[in-house]
């Protein structure tokens, strides 16, 4: 059994706003860094003191300790601190009226691109921000005299001041670990505290009903450096949790430690005894590799071509799928991500459209009928799929294993209803690799929604998220990244393709050289992009940062075709 080194106690969680986020305690990390945070400097200017106020409003330790040394006495009093954080894109000054030796009013503009709530919730936003901050002479210093009662930083301070972490809750029937995106001040006295603070909390409320939370409401940690050198934390309040739960929770609490780059070996205990009566002197990653969130699957390229759908595609000499695959006109396809079972979208022109599933050597059912149906997506366990019928009617049909018999039923869509109304249409929609969520393109532009579950195991779609809204109506696909980020290709010709992370606190145009808009499709792997705009399918690494440009699919050249990969 590992011991713990007995440091000083003090809170190991920031992630502001909020009093009331449960924490865990650290007792060996040495205090957080406040080096290179700004500082009021002897006979600033007021504008440039007034600029390092929302640098400084970046580092939210001690009530915003920071940002109060450019406050006046009676501004700092009155500033409310704890209840909204604002992230703009820019933070533009200038002054309004009429300034004089000892006051002086700044006009200060932005677009707010998000806030970032209680626990480390980014939640996106694309407004436009204007307001006033008066400055007046104290002493022989500029201060800040009045505010508003909001944290105020530009986008490129709010990077370098926090990191986004995940925060790992299990899906509901407790398969696979869905990351829960939060973001963490970097300068933490703790980063392991913090992230298992956070887990103890619970998952932020656009998730919680389609994850399973695990630990019981009230649970704490408590967790420590070993003897041993990795790390201990002590759960209280879990004494009834099952042998199978436990196994869960370390499998939450290790691979949560882990993407925060805390190394183990990791002593967990529950009420005073190890959380694993079989692991008593510590778990370790590989006992839970089971449920690793960051395993890919690897299936071979294919793509679909003029109703055909070819394999081999990165072997240099593409060849037609045979069997009954090659007896219809497919229009879209999805292979699912274990085995090789196709779902195809088939009907050309103005035919009927019909989603037929089954291996390639043998009979397909016929699913489901609409005079339009978006692209195939498959859960992650390949027991269902999804496709949209005439971009308003979300079914779900889950395939029995033993008889690959299909039952339908409708995805529960109210939540989308002012969306949709009048000729609002889903164009895409595609399940996540966790299968938590599902990205949407409505009307050109990308929304994420949590897949809920409801009353007697319905499914409905949560409170959908717009993300890249500067991207405008402009997405014309999307798709799922392995990082759990997304993939979208737009119609402008100088910006076709972007990365956008899951809760749209990031959004990244990626190369746009010999890459021609509009960008129909996309797909990815692990490294490489695929994207079929509107001359042929394209591939670009990621991992080859000298090689920027797109290069052409050599098998299937001067070909518009589809990639089609895992889900």
């Amino acid at each position: 059994m590992c011991a713990c080194s007995a440091l000083s106690l003090v809170a190991g969680c920031t992630t502001l706003p909020g009093k009331s986020t449960p924490e865990a305690i650290s007792s060996y990390a040495p205090a957080p860094s406040q080096v290179d945070v700004p500082k009021p400097r002897e006979n600033q200017p007021s504008d440039l003191l007034l600029r390092d106020l929302f640098a400084a409003s970046a580092h939210p330790l001690s009530r915003h300790e920071a940002a109060r040394q450019f406050l006046t006495q009676e501004a700092s009093d009155r500033w409310d601190s704890e209840k909204t954080v604002l992230i703009l894109d820019r933070i533009d000054i200038a002054s309004d009226g009429e300034a004089t030796a000892d006051h002086i009013t700044y006009k200060v503009r932005g677009n707010i691109v998000g806030r970032l709530g209680v626990g480390g919730v980014y939640q996106p936003e694309y407004t436009a921000f204007q307001t006033t901050y008066e400055l007046v002479k104290s002493g022989d210093e500029w201060r800040v005299n009045n505010l508003p009662n909001a944290v105020v930083m530009d986008r490129v301070d709010f990077t370098r001041a926090y990191e986004s972490r995940p925060i790992y809750f299990f899906n509901p029937e407790a398969t696979s670990l869905v990351p829960d995106r939060r973001w963490v001040y970097t300068r933490q006295q703790s980063p392991g505290a913090s992230v298992i603070s956070l887990l103890t909390a619970g998952p932020q409320p656009a998730l919680a009903d389609g994850v399973k939370r695990l630990l019981p409401e009230g649970a704490t940690a408590q967790v420590a450096r070993s003897d041993q050198g990795g790390l201990s934390v002590e759960l209280s309040g879990v004494t009834d949790l099952s042998a199978d739960v436990r196994k869960l929770v370390a499998a939450q609490i290790i691979w949560t430690l882990a993407s925060a780059d805390v190394r183990g070996p990791y002593e967990i205990k529950a009420d005073g005894s190890p959380l694993l009566s079989d692991r008593p002197d510590g778990v370790m990653l590989q006992d839970v590799s089971q449920y690793d969130p960051n395993v890919a699957v690897e299936v071979p390229l294919r793509a679909v071509s003029n109703g055909v759908i070819y394999q081999n595609v990165d072997s240099g000499k593409a060849d037609a799928v045979g069997g009954w695959l090659r007896q219809v006109w497919v229009e879209s396809a999805a292979v699912s991500p274990r085995g090789a079972i196709f779902a195809t979208v088939v009907g050309r022109g103005d035919d009927q459209r019909r989603l037929m599933v089954g291996e390639e050597d043998e009979v397909p059912l016929t699913a489901t009928r609409a005079k339009s149906l978006t692209r195939p997506s498959w859960a992650p366990d390949g027991n269902a799929l999804y496709t949209v019928a005439d971009g308003k009617k979300i079914i779900r049909l889950a395939r029995n294993t033993a008889s690959g018999l299909l039952s339908e039923s409708e995805v529960d869509t109210g939540a989308l209803d002012s969306l949709l109304r009048d000729k609002g249409r889903i164009s895409v929609f595609r399940v996540s690799h966790s299968g938590a969520r599902a990205v949407m393109i409505i009307d050109g532009r990308v929304y994420v929604s949590v897949l809920e579950t409801g009353e007697n195991r319905t499914l409905r779609l949560g409170k959908p998220m717009q993300v890249a809204s500067q991207l405008g109506d402009t997405a014309v696909t999307a798709d799922w990244h392995v990082d759990g980020s997304l993939i979208v290709g737009t119609r402008v010709n100088d910006a076709p393709v972007f990365n956008v992370a899951m809760d749209g606190s990031v959004v990244t145009q990626l190369s746009a050289q010999n890459l021609s808009a509009p960008v129909v499709s996309v797909a990815s792997t692990r490294d490489t992009i695929y994207a079929t705009d509107a001359r042929a399918l394209m591939k670009l690494r990621f991992d080859d940062e000298e090689t920027r440009f797109w290069r052409e699919v050599s098998s299937l050249q001067s070909q518009r075709a589809v990639p089609l990969l895992a889900y």
